[in-house]
């Protein structure tokens, strides 16, 4: 944004200067030209009436006054007599005719001539003023003066470098006061980007808190950081909300499951397989309140260090015999030599493991086998890798496994919670987890979590 309203303002600027200068600089151009030609035809006059008189009563020529004019001015004088032979040359001692330079003929016929004009002899432009030398209607000679138009053209150029000198000048400056006025501008919104990403990150306690800028853009962060501020209240109204009402809902389950119990020990065998059901119903519930408990938590607690080599060990030891009795076997591939230190939410690689190994442990028939492994990407990241050998899942529904209460078409018994808390502790710990099918049947869990910047 900065450039963009540096580049406008800066062809503003440029527009009007160009508007300005250019039109400017031709008037000025052509005006230095006239003055230049007046000037020299002036100072052609003056000569012509030192050399009036030598002229006019065949006088000894003295060439004092036009050397001494040359000498200052770097201008080539010449004085011809009525022949139009010099008299005086200041380029050349050696007395030649100069009747047939059209500037001469037109001086001697008593006419004065300025302008430019091309010199075969010299092979250059000249800027050339000659008068001529007479008394009343006579005329005794001429004087000729003579530069060299590129000499002219030095100071048109001069003037030409100084408007651009100008123009460079009112850019820069104009360039410095955009970017400061630019930099007021885009330093609040900026500003309120960086808040915006935040809050969408999980910190909802972020504020643009600007203070410093237009009065526009202030209300605007005044209002944004208002709805930031309602946001974060609702999404902690809600969290209280689930949190206290699934501890609520423990007692009065703890307290059902107990009354059970104890009907149980009177119950006849009909009733025992009944109540055995309103248990198993029960159970579930607590396990959904629970793990909504969890799914409500703020996860806000920093990522610490972790071995994930050394966690993914103890998970393996709690869960094989948890296995076995399914007469599934759970096997466990991590190479001697790797180091694979990961960063991750206290408890959170703990939760995700044991989510990921009891839903491939549900959906893994008898006889088979569950895989667990550990490695490394290019970037040093940990990937832990299950994979179970169930039927898999569709692959339209790859990409809902990890929404709350999807459970599919499967009539496993669950909750349809337990991946979706995985990926919550996997994003709260700022990793990535996909699921893909194996070809030759089952599902593949990758989790992959940032490396320990200790390593």
């Amino acid at each position: 944004m900065i450039k963009r309203l540096l580049a406008g303002y800066v062809a503003i600027v440029l527009v009007l200067a160009g508007a300005l200068a250019i039109p400017f600089g031709i008037v000025f151009a052509e005006r230095q030209r006239e003055q230049f030609a007046v000037a020299l035809e002036r100072d052609a006059v003056v000569l012509a009436t030192i050399y009036e008189d030598a002229l006019q009563h065949d006088l000894e020529i003295v060439p004092v006054p036009a050397e001494a004019y040359a000498q200052r001015t770097g201008v080539r004088v010449v004085v011809v007599d009525v022949e139009g032979d010099s008299v005086v040359d200041t380029s050349d001692d050696t007395p030649r005719s100069f009747s047939s330079r059209p500037e001469i003929e037109a001086a001697l016929g008593g006419e004065r001539f300025s302008g430019t004009r091309y010199s075969s002899t010299l092979q250059e432009e000249l800027f050339v003023a000659a008068v001529p030398v007479a008394s009343g209607a006579h005329v005794y000679g001429a004087v000729r003066m003579t530069v060299f138009n590129d000499d002219v053209e030095e100071q048109v150029h001069a003037m030409w470098l100084s408007l651009g000198l100008v123009v460079v000048v009112a850019v820069g400056a104009t360039a410095v006061v955009a970017f400061v006025v630019a930099r007021s501008v885009t330093r609040p919104i900026a500003r309120l980007g960086e808040t915006a990403a935040l809050i969408a990150g999980g910190d909802l306690s972020a504020r643009a808190g600007i203070a410093d800028a237009p009065p526009e853009l202030a209300e605007l962060a005044a209002t944004f950081d208002e709805m930031a501020e309602r946001v974060e209240s609702l999404v902690e109204s809600q969290r209280s909300f689930v949190a206290d009402a699934s501890h609520q809902l423990r007692t009065p389950l703890t307290a059902m499951r107990l009354k059970l119990e104890n009907l149980e020990a009177d119950a006849s065998a009909e009733e025992l397989v009944a109540l055995g059901d309103v248990v198993v119903e029960v159970e579930r519930l607590r396990l959904v309140i629970d793990q909504l408990l969890e799914l409500s938590r703020e996860g806000s607690a920093g990522a610490v260090p972790v071995d994930v080599v050394d966690v993914v060990s103890q998970r393996f030891s709690l869960w094989e015999p948890v296995a076995q009795e399914g007469s599934i076997a759970l096997d466990m591939r991590v190479d001697d030599d790797i180091v694979c230190d990961a960063v991750a939410l206290p408890g959170a690689l703990e939760q995700i493991l044991d989510n990921l190994i009891d839903n491939a442990l549900r959906y893994t028939p008898a006889g088979s086998s569950v895989m667990m492994s550990v490695s490394t990407n290019s970037r040093g990241q940990c990937r832990i890798t299950v994979v179970d050998s169930g039927l898999g899942v569709p692959g339209e529904d790859l990409e809902k496994i990890f929404d709350r209460f999807w459970r599919g078409d499967i009539d496993e018994p669950g909750t349809g919670l337990g991946l979706a808390i995985v990926a919550h502790l996997v994003s709260q710990s700022g990793g990535s987890i996909s699921a893909t099918n194996v070809p030759d049947g089952g599902l593949s869990v990758v989790v992959t979590l940032a490396a320990s910047p200790s390593i």
